[in-house]
């Protein structure tokens, strides 16, 4: 019923350390592989919407953390060979801490990092008195308006400002890339 207190933890002996590191060895590559495979099955699509940043940073962190795990897997599995001493298995859990963090520490920030900006929609729209091109919007009121977008060079279809355009009077809307005057500009009508 008592136990004795002068019997040596078969772990805490150099005979348990291959053991030990045997055990650590083959979990390390089980989690490896299971983050590996989520991180597959996921893909990539929920990376793409953030900021080219985040996207460099949780591209590091991955490499680095999967670097990490490997590097605690060839540690536990050359401690789980004869002759090795409990500081390597020690080293591996280190190494693999150390990784599974760098890992979560990418999965969340490309959880709670904010996405880019979306790029604006321009809209080039004709109507009785000819082209106009920038940021559209419907108004309750039966008018089209078209704000100028900043980041577009000023040329005779830009908006210069604040335009109100009546929706009977608009013959074609078209989105655009870049606010470009066509080659022939169509004919108001009088």
């Amino acid at each position: 019923m008592t136990e004795n207190p002068s019997a040596p933890d078969p772990m805490s002996t150099p005979e348990g350390v291959p053991t030990q590191a045997s055990a650590w060895r083959n979990g390390l590559t089980a989690v490896t592989a299971l983050l590996a495979a989520a991180l597959i099955v996921r893909g990539p699509g929920d990376l793409a919407d953030l900021h080219v940043a985040v996207q460099v940073l949780v591209a590091a962190l991955l490499v680095a953390g999967f670097a990490l795990l490997v590097r605690a897997i060839l540690v536990a599995a050359a401690a789980a060979t004869a002759g090795s001493v409990a500081g390597e298995v020690a080293g591996a859990r280190r190494f693999a801490v150390a990784g599974v963090a760098l890992v979560g520490f990418a999965v969340l920030g490309g959880w709670l990092a904010p996405a880019a900006p979306a790029s604006a929609e321009l809209i080039q729209l004709t109507y009785d008195h000819g082209i106009i091109c920038g940021l559209v919007s419907l108004e309750p009121d039966g008018y089209v308006t078209v704000l100028p977008d900043p980041g577009q060079p000023e040329n005779r279809i830009t908006a210069k400002a604040r335009t109100l355009v009546p929706i009977s009077s608009i013959h074609g809307m078209t989105e655009v890339g870049v606010c470009e005057p066509p080659a022939t500009l169509p004919t108001p009508a009088p």
